[in-house]
């Protein structure tokens, strides 16, 4: 019975050494597992932050002609922002003034191409449409710092 007794014993030690053992070998494979999921969700966020980046630079500004040769206009289409540039042979006569220095998006952070200026029949004027939610600006360029401003159309 002695004898019996201790094999058991034994045969207990073993098996419960085997599964311990195991269970250590699951556990490293499980954290292993887990290591490569975490770095490939890192290495995974950077990309999209990069990308995210990347699309919020492109196509951010865009200059609108108008019916005077030197004078452009620049909307930044993520705000909503105008300025009106001059341009000329002569340096002493470029430069460009604001027409609109709030951020219209109010931080919803909304992507570039949320704004676009449409001409109206009058050279100096433009409509300024939020195209996320159809807000419009009626948006006058002039020489004169009188003549520009920019008001909103309820």
């Amino acid at each position: 019975m002695k004898k019996l007794t201790t094999f058991a014993a034994i045969v207990l030690c073993t098996t419960m050494a085997y599964a311990q053992i195991t269970q250590n070998n699951q556990q490293a494979t499980n954290d292993s597992l887990l290591n490569r999921i975490d770095s490939l969700i890192q290495v995974t966020n950077m990309w999209l932050e990069h990308i995210e980046l990347d699309l919020s630079l492109k196509e951010r500004y865009k200059l609108y002609p108008t019916e005077n040769i030197y004078t452009l206009l620049q909307l930044d289409t993520k705000t909503g922002m105008i300025e009106q540039v001059q341009w000329s042979l002569d340096s002493k006569e470029e430069g460009s003034v604001t027409i609109n220095g709030d951020n219209l998006n109010y931080g919803l952070g909304y992507g570039p191409g949320s704004y676009e200026l449409y001409p109206t029949k009058n050279m100096y004027q433009f409509i300024l449409l939020d195209k996320t939610n159809g807000r419009k600006w009626h948006v006058q360029w002039g020489m004169k710092i009188k003549e520009r401003w920019m008001r909103r159309i309820y």
